[in-house]
C-alpha cells in the first residue's frame, strides 16, 4: 500500500512538472516575420495621372506645276478671224482644242474683248474630234449643229473649226461628218478633206497673235 501511494505521487510529480512554464516562466511573444503583423492603412490620395502633351503636324501644302504648250483658237472679230494664242496642258489632244474654242473667248478674260464665237457652245452638244494619226482630224458634229448657228454666221463657224483644228500639232486636213459651207458659200459634202488654205481668205489681213503664257498650279 505504501508503495502505491509514492508511484502515485511519483506520477503526479511528473505531470506538474511537464506542465510548468519552461525557463523563467515568462511568456515570450514571437514576431511575426517579414512584417505580417503590419497595418495597412488605405490610401484617401486620388492617383496623379499625367497627361501627355500631343504635337499635331500640319502638312505644307505642295503645289504642282502642270506645264503648259501654247495653242491657237480663231475668234471673230467683225466679219473676219483672227487667232488667239492661250496656253492648254502640254500634250492636249484635239478633244481638249475643240473643248477650249466651244468654251468661247469669255474664259479668256482681256484677250477676249471685241471677240466673239459663232461655235455653239457645249450645251448645244459636244463636238466629237479624232485623230486618224495620217494628219486628218475626224470631226462629228451633233446632228443639229446649225440650227444653232443663224447663217450669216455658218461659213464663219465652220471656218473656227478648220482653222483652229490645222493650226494643231500635225494636222493639215478636216473631215466632217456632214455637209459644211466654204467661204463662197458653196457647200463641201461629208467627207470632203477640208484645209487651212480653203478658209484663210476669212482671216483679217492685219490681225496679229494675242498670246498669253502661264503654268497652271
Amino acid at each position: 500500500m505504501r508503495l502505491r501511494v509514492l508511484s502515485l505521487l511519483a506520477l503526479l510529480g511528473c505531470l506538474i512538472a511537464a506542465c510548468s512554464v519552461v525557463g523563467d516562466g515568462k511568456v515570450n511573444s514571437v514576431t511575426p516575420p517579414f512584417g505580417l503583423d503590419d497595418t495597412v492603412v488605405p490610401s484617401t490620395e486620388a492617383p496623379t495621372t499625367t497627361a501627355l502633351a500631343t504635337t499635331t503636324i500640319v502638312p505644307e501644302p505642295s503645289t504642282t506645276i502642270i506645264p503648259t504648250e501654247p495653242a491657237r483658237q480663231y475668234y471673230i472679230s467683225g466679219t473676219q478671224l483672227l487667232f488667239v494664242t492661250t496656253p492648254l496642258p502640254a500634250g492636249a489632244g484635239l478633244t481638249q482644242i475643240m473643248a477650249a474654242l466651244q468654251a468661247g473667248p469669255e474664259p479668256l478674260g482681256a484677250l477676249a474683248v471685241g471677240l466673239r464665237s459663232a461655235v455653239p457652245g457645249p450645251q448645244d452638244g459636244e463636238i466629237v474630234v479624232t485623230d486618224n494619226n495620217a494628219g486628218i482630224a475626224l470631226v462629228t458634229l451633233p446632228a443639229n449643229f446649225f440650227d444653232n448657228v443663224p447663217v450669216t454666221d455658218q461659213r464663219l463657224a465652220t471656218a473656227q473649226i478648220v482653222l483652229t483644228l490645222t493650226d494643231s500639232r500635225g494636222i493639215g486636213q478636216v473631215q466632217f461628218d456632214q455637209a459644211v459651207p466654204k467661204p463662197s458659200g458653196a457647200l463641201a459634202p461629208a467627207g470632203k478633206p477640208l484645209t487651212h488654205a480653203d478658209y484663210a481668205s476669212m482671216l483679217n489681213p492685219s490681225s496679229s497673235s494675242t498670246s498669253t503664257s502661264s503654268t497652271t498650279p
